[in-house]
């Protein structure tokens, strides 16, 4: 083998090495950008969901705070009457 023929084999093989550490590199961020957008849509539901319990919350508190009313007004009109 002649000095040519194994700069050609070494070009090769580099051409190569490059061309697969390219594919690998797009691969690698087709991957890490599907991961992201099904993180991100799963963060959404999750806000969605979230949001959907505050909303149920709000009302029980809500509710809570009429009842606590109602019993404070009910417990001054025994005190008035017994006074």
């Amino acid at each position: 083998m002649s000095l040519y023929e194994k700069i050609e084999q070494v070009g090769a093989s580099v051409f190569g090495a490059f061309i697969l550490s390219v594919g690998g590199g797009i691969m690698w961020v087709i991957r890490r950008i599907l991961t992201n957008q099904k993180q991100i849509e799963l963060l959404q539901s999750e806000i969605k969901h979230r949001d959907a319990l505050r909303k149920e919350d709000r009302e029980a508190v809500r509710e809570v705070r009429d009842e606590v009313k109602a019993l404070r007004t009910e417990i001054r009109d025994v005190f008035r009457r017994l006074e």
